[in-house]
């Protein structure tokens, strides 16, 4: 009888013993570590992106655009304007999967992610003059607003610490986001990003002014649709228009890219 109570006595203290070398194996288990990515880090990325624009883009109707248009009717409108005054707001929120490595010099991480989003700057909003699409392509005028960008990082075997970038620009003609300073994670370092529209924005801005011969543009967010009546016995003939839809959303991508180093 004693000897069946000292042999279980002996299994609960063995059993305990490795409970308790088991709880201090996980207690004294080393945290992640939260790197804050500095000099010798470099991230390549493919990300998408929406992007909200407001007051929505649209092109004004100018009359000598249409001086060669074969209806008279046509050729008589005055000119018109749809286009709102900026400055123009945009919004956008992206992500994408990426290769590269971060460090702070003792911790290196593996980032496979990343977040971001892009604000106007509220002390650089842009200049008032009209809102068009025409302006996305030409660049003319040029603008002087600038965008701030916050980033986030997915990483393997820890966290990655935020980006803020400040006073980036979009560079003319372009729907890409550069310049500016980085701070947090990369501080110092450089961002770029190329940005693709998609197959409607691009028709949009490059749709060429409604005439009489394509009085509804195929892509009519940008330019002005004609209405055409012909002329009866008692009036002759009208041409009128339709204000564009306005250009309100871009989607950026697949071959979009994010590189930032430092």
């Amino acid at each position: 009888m004693f000897r069946k109570i000292t042999v279980v006595v002996a299994g609960l203290a063995v059993a305990t013993g490795g409970l308790v070398a088991a709880t201090a194996g996980v207690s004294g288990a080393s945290p992640k570590p939260t790197v804050i990515a500095g000099p010798g880090s470099n991230i390549s990325c493919n990300v998408t992106a929406k992007v909200k624009v407001t007051p929505s883009l649209k092109n004004n109707w100018i009359q000598s655009q249409h001086a060669t248009d074969p209806d008279a009717a046509v050729r008589n409108i005055v000119d018109t304007t749809f286009a709102a005054n900026g400055p123009v707001i945009v919004s956008a929120k992206g992500s994408g999967t990426c290769t590269g490595t971060v460090t702070d010099g003792v911790n290196t991480l593996t980032v496979t992610g990343v977040k971001f989003s892009l604000t106007n700057d509220p002390a650089h909003l842009g200049s008032s003059t009209p809102a068009t699409c025409t302006s996305l392509v030409t660049g003319i005028p040029p603008s002087t607003a600038e965008y701030n960008t916050n980033i986030s990082y997915t990483a393997v075997g820890g966290k990655v610490a935020p980006t803020i970038g400040t006073d980036q620009v979009i560079p003319p003609a372009s729907f890409s986001i550069a310049g500016g300073t980085l701070s947090g994670s990369f501080a110092g370092g450089t961002a770029a990003t190329t940005g693709v529209p998609d197959s409607t924005t691009v028709g949009a801005v490059l749709q060429a002014p409604a005439s009489s011969t394509a009085p509804v543009p195929a892509f009519p967010q940008c330019e002005a649709s004609i209405k055409i009546k012909p002329a009866t016995a008692k009036h002759g003939e009208t041409a009128t228009l339709k204000a564009p839809k306005g250009l309100k959303k871009v989607a950026i991508v697949s071959g979009s890219t994010l590189a930032i180093s430092r």
